[in-house]
């Protein structure tokens, strides 16, 4: 009757209907808790044993210096040193982004390992089993279709229902979602060898198995490389997604900030998540130059075995000059190339040196302005303290311990250059000229307000001197052939880079580089007032020095470049954007300096890292509660990364070319001489 009360055109009409899936639903998955509790338990098992051994009994039992040394190590076995140290580095700033987000990145990094290696042991098997039987392929497609087209948070209801929340359920979900790329790549890798390998293969006498195992499997290697590497990474973007069911790892904090709106715990999450991916799939990519397994790469790294094995015994040795690349003549030092690298070598330990020397006297320069007892520190404080130079100091010094190791090694062998792309007087440019620009925004920089007695000491000026020693033998070596580049073309992106890089190191001159939130902060001025109500000797100075206290308490305060009340790292921040700039310029305007205009960013770019990270784990170090850098740091770290990564690939692909230009021309010589001496030969054999 009540469906007959409303017509069936209105859509109150549809009301009135319930098809009850939800309770058929509800109804099965308590039959199936029931009847089938022992098969759920046998499920879990493996996730919960392998979670505990890894996360709690492994991982986090490891103190955190040995595992980022373990990784890095990894890193340089598995792909090569600049890897590994990449490796490292992002796990290591994982961990001191916040409290506890060593803990958080450590059992992301578990619950991923986790679920990649069940999907591993499930995955690769079944898909063989796929590649071999085109009925269980069949089969299968539609499921992984509809596994990958279903959306993460789907994954969720059944593993609730099954296996409840936590962070087994969600490495549960997480293996489930992350699967069918294993599957889909080994069948596809195994499908895709050629047909007449494997005919040539049974023709000879070899049984499935080891065409399987001999033929097919090391032919699909790349493809199922890369169903690993992309199990990885959908591994990675679902840990984000089982937060909501108390998953555990990285992903909770992110939850976390946006369930209390807080930008800042929502974005360094975010970054600890994206460095742990940028990690891990940096460390899983195959190497185009070794064509070993991930496995096999990994136990040859534990063992130190080399990348490419050594040529056996007994065999000739033609075969292996044929498999060694050839190397290029390197350039010998001259007389005036010595004296440069001798230069360089002065100036980089001078630059080393000044760090057990005396940067700060009577006063922390940067850390009265994160600590206020360091405003006045009565005797000297030497430059790797941390009322000193602090982290600025050992910066300059880690730049010229480089400086020092180039120059060692141009003299030793008798190269002009510190690598195959950077030769001494370059390389003495740009390391020289970042020293310069850091030590110039250091020396300009001004301690914080109500400090009066502070004063540089020698190790300042000490490294100041050595990174213009470095510049003037760098000067001093530089020829013209050095200076200009071989091609004379604009490349226009190269110049938007740089000039990118240099505006953004600008911006961060204007922003702002102290942040003073702490509730019981004192304006400058209202600090004044009450420095000069304490020296009142009348009755009521007690009560206005609580009235001055109780109405500027608490007001947070930011201070930018150019606040005389902050850093002061404004002007040299400036001066720093403003040599990028010039650098882009010139590499526009006259394109044969492109060479040593690259030289100049790389140096923009090192004092700009110098000047970022100096800054960041200077304040870090002493920094009182509510107290931090400000976003102009950012900047200047964003600049110059941007500079530094950019203007190295150009370099060495600039030595790739001049290298084969010059092989290019040598050849057409050798080709020149062969026929002119053909012709000479000519009449006489006539």
């Amino acid at each position: 009757m009540t469906v007959m009360a409303t017509s069936w055109w209105d859509t109150d009409w549809l009301n009135n209907w319930e098809v009850p899936f939800g309770k058929w639903i509800e109804e099965a998955i308590e039959w199936l808790n029931v009847k089938f509790d022992t098969v759920f338990s046998i499920v879990e098992w493996p996730f919960e044993n392998l979670l505990d051994l890894v996360v709690d009994k492994i991982l986090l039992e490891i103190p955190w210096p040995l595992l980022v040394l373990a990784v890095i190590l990894i890193g340089i076995g598995v792909r090569n040193t600049l890897v590994g140290f990449g490796a490292g580095g992002a796990l290591l700033l994982c961990g001191i982004l916040g409290p506890d987000y060593w803990t958080f990145t450590v059992q992301t990094i578990g619950i991923i390992l986790v679920a990649v290696t069940i999907s591993v042991i499930v995955g690769l098997p079944y898909g063989i089993l796929c590649a071999r039987s085109d009925r269980v392929w069949g089969l299968t497609r539609p499921a992984l279709d509809g596994m990958q087209i279903i959306h993460p948070f789907t994954y969720l209801i059944p593993i609730i229902f099954f296996f409840g929340t936590g962070p087994v359920g969600g490495t549960i979900a997480t293996m489930i979602f992350a699967v069918p790329p294993m599957i889909r790549l080994t069948n596809l890798g195994i499908r895709q060898v050629p047909e007449d390998v494997v005919e040539a293969a049974r023709a000879y006498g070899a049984s499935e198995k080891r065409v399987l195992t001999d033929v097919q499997l090391p032919l699909a290697r790349p493809a199922i490389m890369t169903g690993l590497n992309q199990t990885l990474l959908l591994s990675l973007s679902m840990v984000g997604i089982i937060a909501v069911i108390a998953g555990g790892g990285l992903g909770q904090l992110v939850l976390r900030g946006i369930n209390t709106n807080n930008d800042a715990l929502g974005a360094s999450s975010g970054l600890a998540l994206y460095l742990v991916g940028v990690m891990l799939d940096r460390l899983s990519q195959p190497d185009p130059a070794d064509e070993r397994s991930l496995a096999r790469r990994l136990f040859a790294a534990l063992r130190g075995e080399t990348r490419v094995p050594p040529v056996p015994d007994g065999a000739p040795a033609e075969a292996a000059s044929e498999e060694a690349a050839p190397t290029p003549e390197a350039e010998p030092l001259t007389g005036r190339d010595r004296v440069g690298a001798l230069l360089g070598l002065v100036g980089g330990a001078l630059a080393t040196v000044s760090v057990v020397l005396p940067w700060s006297i009577d006063a922390g320069l940067l850390s009265s302005h994160m600590r206020e007892a360091d405003r006045d520190l009565p005797g000297s404080h030497l430059g790797w303290e941390a009322s000193g130079g602090s982290w600025f100091a050992i910066a300059v010094a880690a730049a010229g311990i480089v400086i020092v190791l180039g120059s060692v090694a141009a003299l030793v062998r008798h190269r002009r250059r510190w690598t195959d792309w950077l030769s001494v007087p370059l390389g003495q440019i740009a390391l020289g000229s970042g020293i310069v620009l850091a030590m110039i925004t250091y020396l300009i920089a001004q301690p914080a307000p109500f400090t009066e007695h502070h004063r540089d000491g020698i190790g300042v000026y000490l490294a100041l001197v050595g990174s213009i020693v470095t510049l003037v033998g760098g000067a001093w070596t530089l020829d013209r052939s050095a200076s200009q580049a071989r091609y004379s073309a604009i490349n226009r992106g190269a110049v938007v880079v740089t000039a990118l890089a240099g505006l953004i190191i600008v911006g961060a001159s204007v922003s702002s580089w102290v942040n003073d939130q702490r509730p019981d902060r004192l304006p400058p001025e209202a600090q004044a007032e009450v420095e000069r109500l304490r020296n009142d000797p009348s009755a009521e100075a007690a009560s206005l020095i609580a009235q001055v206290i109780g109405e500027n308490r608490g007001e947070p305060a930011s201070y930018t470049g150019f606040d005389h009340d902050g850093p002061l790292f404004g002007p040299g921040v400036l001066i720093t954007g403003l040599v990028a700039l010039a650098a882009a310029v010139a590499a526009a305007v006259r394109p044969r300096l492109v060479a040593l205009a690259d030289a100049l960013a790389l140096g923009v770019g090192a004092a700009a890292l110098i000047l970022g990270f100096g800054w960041t784990f200077s304040s870090l170090r002493v920094a009182e509660n509510g107290i931090f850098s400000g976003v102009g740091t950012l900047f200047v770290i964003l600049g110059g990364a941007l500079l530094v990564s950019s203007t190295i690939r150009r370099m060495q692909q600039r030595w790739t070319d001049e290298r084969e230009a010059a092989d290019a021309w040598t050849a057409d010589d050798d080709a020149r001489l062969a026929a002119a001496l053909e012709a000479e030969a000519a009449p006489a054999g006539a």
